[in-house]
């Protein structure tokens, strides 16, 4: 059974006050699309799957799911026994753009969440302000929730994809001196070479050669700052071959050649206290 309220035109004054506006909220087997509105749902019973980019989504009971204006659930099936709280709200993309919430979202209901309160208030109860606020509150701390969830899940999957690269990391601190390939890290990490560098750039934000780069310049700094090598012997130990290669790149990166780095990191050793 379907049961759905829908916005009265008395609250025009609400809809024109509150960040947050309910268009029509309810309870059932069923839900709406997200057609003119966005749909906030949390399930109470069962669960359904859906189809995305990424493959098939489950939500089940206890989570909340957030659908944005505009946006449709794919190959959706709903299990035996479906039941849910829903509201479709109206609200700003400025207003919801600090949340950081793609167009389809899932997050677990939690204490101090959900919409029962929501479902259970009647059409009479939109005609009036505090209300009308009592439901933004509600729906606003949902949508948080959802987003602290996201964002949380993202660490942990973050924490996971980095030990799967720390076999690459651990090459290119121990072996940084030698011609490391993308194909030679992404097979410690037993993984495929564009998958590897995908998600390597994804964890720190940079391409795996670059992150060799820059700890091949940081461990030549160091050389260059506590030892008297020259720089023919510092190029080759850190991994750049050549000595005008060693220049180029610490020019690059570092606006200064190896020379004058040298000459800096003396001079800050020669200062005399009294």
């Amino acid at each position: 059974m379907e049961k759905i309220i829908t916005l009265p035109e008395e609250a025009d004054e609400a809809r024109e006050r509150l960040p947050i506006v309910p268009v029509a909220f309810g309870s059932g087997d069923k839900f709406p699309a997200a057609e003119e509105a966005h749909l906030l749902l949390s399930v109470r019973e069962g669960g359904f799957t859906y189809t995305d980019d990424a493959g098939e989504e489950t939500v089940d009971r206890g989570q909340m799911l957030f659908v944005r204006r505009g946006n449709s659930l794919a190959e959706l099936q709903k299990s035996d026994g479906f039941d849910c709280e829903f509201v479709l709200f109206e609200a700003s993309e400025d207003f919801l753009c600090h949340l950081e919430l793609p167009d389809v979202a899932v997050g677990e209901v939690g204490e101090g969440c959900g919409l029962t309160t929501v479902a259970k208030m009647s059409a009479y109860a939109l005609e009036y302000y505090h209300d009308c606020l009592k439901i933004c509150a509600a729906v606003y701390s949902s949508l948080a929730k959802i987003a602290r969830d996201r964002m949380i899940s993202q660490l942990e999957r973050f924490d996971n994809l980095a030990e799967r690269l720390s076999p690459a990391l651990l090459q290119i601190e121990q072996r940084y001196g030698e011609a490391l390939t993308v194909p030679m890290l992404a097979h410690a990490c037993a993984m495929g070479e564009s998958h590897f560098a995908r998600v390597f750039k994804q964890v720190y934000g940079c391409s795996p050669i670059r992150y060799l780069i820059r700890v091949r310049i940081e461990k030549a700094k160091a050389l260059l700052a506590d030892t008297d090598l020259p720089f023919e012997e510092i190029a080759k130990q850190c991994g750049f071959g050549t000595t005008k290669y060693f220049g180029d790149v610490l020019k690059k990166h570092e606006h200064v050649s190896p020379r004058e780095l040298r000459a800096m990191y003396r001079s800050m050793t020669q200062v005399s206290f009294f």
